[in-house]
Formats: C-alpha cells, sequence, structure tokens
C-alpha cells in the first residue's frame, strides 16, 4: 500500500495511465481531506472521475489520525493535502508516498518516508513491462505542465537505457 498527494493522481489521469497506479502498487490510500478536494471539490475530469471509480475498489480514503501534526506542517508551508499525506503516509506504515512538491518531499523524506514523484512512477512502470518506454510520458508529464529540469530528465532516461 502507498499513501499519494495530489499531483500524481492528477498527472496520471490527464495522461490517461491512471489505472497504473493499481497495477503498481495494488492499493493507494489518499487523505479523505484530499478526496473531498478531487471528487467534490471541484477538480474535474479526468481525475475527480477515475478517483470516484477507484475509490469503490482499490483506492481507499482514510481520516489521518493526528491532525495537530498536520496542522504543524500546515503552519510550515505546506498545503493541507500535503500535510495530511505525509502524516497519513507514516500513521499506515506505507511503502512510498506519491508525491510531487519539493518542500512536501524534503519533509517527508526527513521523516524517513519513502517518496516517489511522478516521473519515478513511469519508471516503475517501464522496470515491470506494464509501459514500452518513459521518454514519451516525460514529455507528456512536460506538456501537461509538469516540471522536470533537464538534467532530471536525462538522469532518469540514462538510469532506463533510453
Amino acid at each position: 500500500m502507498v499513501v499519494s498527494n495530489t499531483s500524481p493522481l492528477v498527472y496520471l489521469a490527464a495522461l490517461g495511465d491512471f489505472t497504473l497506479l493499481h497495477a503498481l502498487f495494488s492499493e493507494i490510500v489518499i487523505p479523505r481531506a484530499m478526496f473531498h478536494e478531487i471528487a467534490i471539490g471541484g477538480a474535474g475530469p479526468p481525475v475527480a472521475v477515475a478517483v470516484k471509480e477507484a475509490s469503490v475498489s482499490w483506492l481507499t480514503v482514510k481520516e489521518v489520525g493526528s491532525a495537530s501534526q498536520a496542522d504543524r506542517l500546515q503552519q510550515a508551508g505546506l498545503h493541507p493535502g500535503e500535510a495530511e499525506a505525509i502524516v497519513l503516509a507514516t500513521e499506515v506504515h506505507s511503502r512510498a508516498l506519491l508525491m510531487d512538491d519539493r518542500d512536501g518531499i524534503q519533509i517527508a523524506a526527513g521523516s524517513g518516508v519513502n517518496v516517489i514523484r511522478t516521473p519515478g512512477i513511469y519508471r516503475l512502470a517501464k522496470e515491470r513491462r506494464l509501459i514500452p518506454a518513459v521518454r514519451p510520458k516525460l514529455d507528456q508529464l512536460r506538456q501537461a505542465g509538469f516540471w522536470l529540469r533537464d538534467e532530471h530528465y536525462r538522469a532518469i532516461l540514462a538510469s532506463i537505457g533510453e
């Protein structure tokens, strides 16, 4: 089981790859506040539709146990969804936290949480032969507004032989 923040869900839904999450991780957990933000608060298709459909089977919505800890992370500058995702990842002892925000990643990693960014999801998908290549996915991510430095782009591709 892994916990996810909003951005990986948004990008994978936008690229039509939302079901890769289930194929890679079996079960995804998201904070209840994030579910309301996405599915009810107007995130719009395709992510709202994908999250609602997945919540019937392989996506679990869970309350954060320590609201005070999430509040402290918000006071440190994180968005509510990021803060709750980090807290939830530690509470449920998830294998990883899917997250793209640099500040959130630093705080999560500092807490001992294994973080996987959206390009890392595509890397895993190629390693498990769920997709044939990562380069087109990274290009699509960039076109969709995902910020990825050129050196990281090249490093990811080099690490998987593309």
